[in-house]
Parts: C-alpha cells; structure tokens; sequence
C-alpha cells in the first residue's frame, strides 16, 4: 500500500511539474525546463524502485545478475562466461566484449556496491536517452520546446521506466548510444559532410557495442552501412574497406571468441538456442489479452512466429535495399516492425518505442495553437497518448513470461488501463494512427505546402 501510495503522489508531482511549465513555458528564463522535468520524471521512478529496495532487499537479485556473475567468471575462466547462471538465469544474452567491459570495471565491486553503481550509471544513460532525444527532434524540424516536451514527456515516465530500474539491465545504454548514433547520422546528411574514417570507426565501433549487448540489433547496423550504398556498388573498393572495418572492429571487440573457439558454440549452440526456442513459444506481447481467455497452444504460437519472422526479414530486406527513405525513418520502420511482429519485442520497448515516434513526425503541424492544433494533430496525439498508455501498463502476462514473480502491480505500481487489455488496445491504436496517417500521407504533403505558401 505504501508504494502504491508513493506511485499517487509521483503521478501527481509529475502532474504539477507538466502544468508549471505550461504556464512558464514563455518565460525566457524557463527555456531549459521542458527539459529538466522529464529528467526529473525519470529520477523519481529511480527513487520509487531504490525506496521498494530498501523495504525489501532480496530484489537485489534481479537481472543485473546476468552481467555481473558471467563477467566475473571472464577473469577465472573464460571458458564458463555462457555456464555461469546462479540463482534463476539460464544464460547471459550479451557478446564477450561487453561481459569484457563489466569484468574489468563494475563486476570489480562487491555485488551490492555494484548493483548501485550501475543503478547510477542507468540513470546517467537515461538522462542521455533524453538528451539525444531532442537533439534528433530539433533536427528533425520540430521547433517549439512545447512540441518536443510533449514527445520527450511520454517517453519518461511508467512502469517501463520503472522497470528498467527494477531489472538494472542495459537498455537505457543501448538506446542513448542509438539515438546518438541516429542523431549524427542524421545531422551528417543535413549538414552534408563527408563521412570519414574517424566517423565510421566511432559509428561502427558503437554499434558491436550495442550488437553485444542486444545481439538481434545488427540489422540497425545492416541498415547503416548499407544506406549509402547502391546496390549496383556493393563490391566497390570503398566499401569493401567498410565491410572490412566493420569485422576488424567486431572481432577485435571480442577476441575472446578467437582465444576460445568454445565460446562460439556455447552461444551460438546454447545461448542463441534458446533464444530461437523462446521467441517462437511466447504469445505476441500484443496478444497478451487473448492468451488470458484462451489457451493458445504451442503449436500455434510457432507457426504464427514463424509466419511474421518472414515477413519482419522481408521488410528488413527492402529496407536494406530501398534508398528513398532517409536513415531515421528505416530505423523508424524497422523498429514497429519489430514491435509488431516479433514476441520478444517487448524485452526491448524502451528502445523501439523512441524509435517509433519519429514516424509521427512528418505529419506534425507544430504552427497550429489552440482547437486548431488538436484537430490538425489529432492522429498524431492520439498516437502520442498511445505509446504514454504503452509505458504506463503493467503487463501481468508479460512479467510472468519473463519470471518476474517479484513485482506485483497493486503493491509497487498502479495497474493502470486493465494490464494486457491496455497493451492491446494501446498498440492497435498506435498502429491504427500510424496507418491512417501513411495512407493520407500525400494529402498530408499537399496541405503542407499549400500552409508553406
């Protein structure tokens, strides 16, 4: 009751924090603050789980397990990274090299002085997360601070924030080194300059980071280096030089792999085994609602999974091939691709979702106040409101697919819109407005220009 309490009262600050900037929104001196809230949205959620914590210590042992026992083992014997799974975990997910990185820095620590030293370093990525954020939204023409608060405000607050903290996982990692990623490219190809070795390096360097962590990320990578790329010069010198850069970097980060040739079956026989066999026996995380009605056998679930895997790597191939649409929408379309037809999506919403938003963008009339505003945006705030449902649903079904016996929605966070009844009816309507919003799109375009005239 007590959390459930605390949950009200951050609700209701954030709330207030929304309506003080609406008010002060044109003062000068308040410029920053559409930044500064969501910051601070994020860091009360921080606080929310920190206060579960120190009620009730045992939740220590979450996933951040996975990364600090295996890396420890890295030091003792290479040999036993994939073996090393105390307590509940059957495997650790990530490449050698991230493991590397944890072994030589955080596993250092004894676990509890660990686990909060990552605590802090999730929150610092989850500040750059929204940072980076903005800086693709400004990018991307969206002028008004109001306009970007609105994006940036959505993003910060739920139970997937508050998850990520409960799991002290990586996740807001991955996503502030993607948006960064995104974020250069994008302002590369504004500004028009040449690509050189230093930026490649960095960009891919960043990237078998990212693919350590979240192994099914490389088709980001995929579509990166392959966007500048015509199909007809795939074998040019250049970018034979790039393919080459690309696997200098991925086998240097993890050596590991060519000093134990054990490793490579332990993942690729073992870890990504089991994450084949995992993906295709859960339900859709969109079909959550159903699976609570009705039994969905094993059977079914596998030949859905594998129906919509083909057509997620068809899409992944025009996406590759296709030159029309720019950098951030292919990694826009990749990731609701993604969301809607893959089961383990949900493992990775807090990035895909940011990655989405960016698809609303184009149809933004950000001139328009008042009435006028709401009814020219009206799909694009309907999808807004979407995704906030999205990150503010507690999913039953979902943390029990993953085990997570220990959070229980009415006594750390409010069960908001139904649990997997909003998750289905938040993502049909942020696929719904997507929809509606491509198949206007060239009504979109033409009432554009007519407003730019």
């Amino acid at each position: 009751m007590l959390f459930l309490f605390l949950s009200i009262i951050w609700f209701s600050l954030i709330f207030f924090l929304i309506c003080l900037f609406l008010y002060l929104r044109k003062k000068k001196n308040n410029e920053i603050l559409y930044i500064i809230i969501p910051l601070i949205c994020i860091g009360l959620w921080a606080i929310h789980w920190l206060i579960i914590l120190y009620f009730n210590p045992r939740f220590f042992y979450s996933d951040f397990g996975i990364y600090y026992y295996p890396s420890r083992q890295l030091l003792i014997d290479p040999n036993k990274f994939y073996r090393e799974h105390p307590y509940y975990w059957d495997s650790i997910p990530c490449l050698p090299f991230f493991g590397m990185l944890w072994a030589i820095s955080i596993s250092l620590f004894p676990y509890h002085i660990a686990y909060f030293i990552w605590y802090g370093v999730n929150y610092i990525f989850a500040a750059l997360l929204v940072l980076e954020f903005n800086k693709i939204l400004k990018l991307l023409g969206v002028k008004e601070k109001i306009n970007r608060f609105l994006f940036l405000i959505v993003i910060s607050n739920g139970f997937l924030i508050i998850m990520q903290f409960a799991l002290n996982q990586s996740k807001f990692f991955v996503c502030a080194l993607l948006l960064f990623i995104l974020r250069r490219e994008i302002q590369y190809n504004k500004e028009e300059k040449e690509k050189d070795f230093k930026y490649k390096f960095i960009t891919y360097f960043l990237f078998g980071m990212i693919i350590g962590m979240v192994p099914y990320f490389i088709f980001f990578l995929l579509i990166s280096i392959f966007h500048d790329i015509p199909f007809s010069e795939l074998f040019e010198k250049e970018n034979l030089k790039t393919y080459g850069l690309v696997a200098v970097i991925f086998l240097s980060q993890n050596f590991l792999f060519i000093i134990y040739p054990r490793l490579i079956f332990d993942y690729y026989f073992i870890i990504f085994r089991y994450y084949q066999i995992y993906q295709i026996s859960l339900a859709f995380y969109y079909l959550t609602f159903i699976h609570e009605i009705f039994i969905i056998p094993i059977a079914v679930k596998v030949i859905v999974s594998v129906i919509f895997l083909i057509i997620l790597y068809e899409i992944i191939g025009f996406l590759l091939i296709t030159k029309k649409l720019k950098i951030h929408e292919k990694f826009s379309y990749f990731a609701i691709s993604f969301i809607f037809l893959n089961s383990i999506a949900f493992k990775t919403l807090i990035v895909l979702i940011p990655l989405t938003l960016l698809l609303f963008i184009p149809f933004f009339h950000q001139d328009e106040i008042g009435r006028n505003f709401i009814k020219k945006n009206k799909y694009v705030l309907i999808g807004l409101i979407s995704v906030l449902g999205i990150y503010l649903t507690y999913d039953i079904n979902l943390t029990s697919e993953t085990r997570l016996n220990i959070l229980n929605p009415y006594s750390y966070y409010p069960n908001l819109f139904g649990g997997s009844a909003g998750w289905l009816i938040f993502t049909i309507l942020l696929g719904i407005c997507l929809l509606k919003l491509h198949l206007d799109k060239d009504f979109h375009i033409v009432e554009r220009k007519t407003e730019d005239c």
